[in-house]
């Protein structure tokens, strides 16, 4: 596993990250509801976010690409439609989110969910997810390893 700031590892046996995928974590940008975070940064607005809906804390759960393989966009829409739902019947409240980057340019669309991090992972492991982003009041993201 490639050593990084703001990174905790929950897994026993972590899948291998490689350079790409780490650096895909550090240089995205993670935005919910105009407002906009990076790793390892605390941002005023997600702050403001967090306040107004009455939580101190969230985590940005994706069910795009599982495991980091590409799938095609009808197949991505469908399971971050499910988990969706699934945010939904657990009564989760969430905002509608996406990670983007400029070099190399990409988008993957994926919640910020606004509940306790276990409740997230729980639903990042179920999409085989490898992470999420976990956002607090006045301080800075991290990144929680899953698998």
């Amino acid at each position: 596993m490639i050593a990084l700031p703001h990174v905790r590892v929950l897994a026993r046996d972590p899948l291998p990250v490689g350079p790409r995928l780490a650096r895909g974590w550090r240089v995205t940008s993670y935005e919910a509801a105009g407002a906009a975070v990076r790793l390892g940064r605390r941002s005023p607005a997600i702050d403001r976010l967090l306040f107004a809906a009455g939580v101190r804390r969230g985590a940005f759960v994706g069910a795009w690409n599982p495991l980091s393989r590409l799938r095609p966009r009808r197949w991505n829409d469908a399971m971050l439609g499910r988990l969706r739902a699934l945010a939904r019947r657990a009564g989760m409240p969430f905002r509608e989110g996406a990670g983007h980057a400029a070099r190399p340019a990409w988008v993957e669309h994926h919640l910020l969910l606004l509940a306790d991090r276990r409740r997230c992972a729980v639903l990042a492991h179920r999409f085989r997810q490898h992470a999420i982003l976990l956002v607090r009041l006045r301080a800075p993201s991290r990144l929680i390893v899953l698998r």
